[in-house]
């Protein structure tokens, strides 16, 4: 008993609490239809970025409404995060590409960085979360 105590008192003191969390408010517009959804890859690392499934700290899927898909996510430990995007037509979670792989789907990055130089780097598309702060991340698909 005694040790299942100390377990638990110790799996709560490196446990996030409440004062070090905070919040992402994702929108993102410019979609061409209500058609379908809007997928996202929220990393918080640079590893994986910007395609690994396994990497993403969260995959989040999100309705459209009005050409503008909205959502909020509570509880995010504070830290850098960078999102990729694009509209999934067909629900059927992954991006539409041409022979040569570039997206047939709209698609976007966290901060809306210039894609003349290729795909941004984490470092570009990454936002700085504060505990106890909503974070907007504000994106438009091209």
């Amino acid at each position: 008993m005694k040790l299942a105590l100390l377990s638990l008192l110790f799996i709560l003191s490196i446990s996030p609490t409440q004062s070090d969390l905070g919040s992402i408010e994702l929108v993102i517009s410019e979609t061409s239809s209500d058609d379908g959804v809007i997928q996202l890859l929220i990393f918080d690392q640079k590893s994986g970025w910007p395609e690994s499934l396994d990497e993403a700290w969260k995959i989040v899927t999100i309705p459209i409404k009005n050409g503008v898909a909205k959502k909020t996510i509570r509880d995010v430990p504070a830290g850098n995060y960078a999102v990729i995007v694009f509209h999934d037509h067909d629900k059927n979670g992954q991006i539409r590409k041409n022979k040569v792989g570039y997206p047939l789907d709209n698609f976007g990055f966290s901060n809306n960085p210039s894609l003349l130089f290729g795909i941004p780097s984490f470092d570009k598309c990454s936002k700085k979360v504060i505990a106890g702060e909503l974070t907007l991340f504000e994106i438009d698909l091209r």
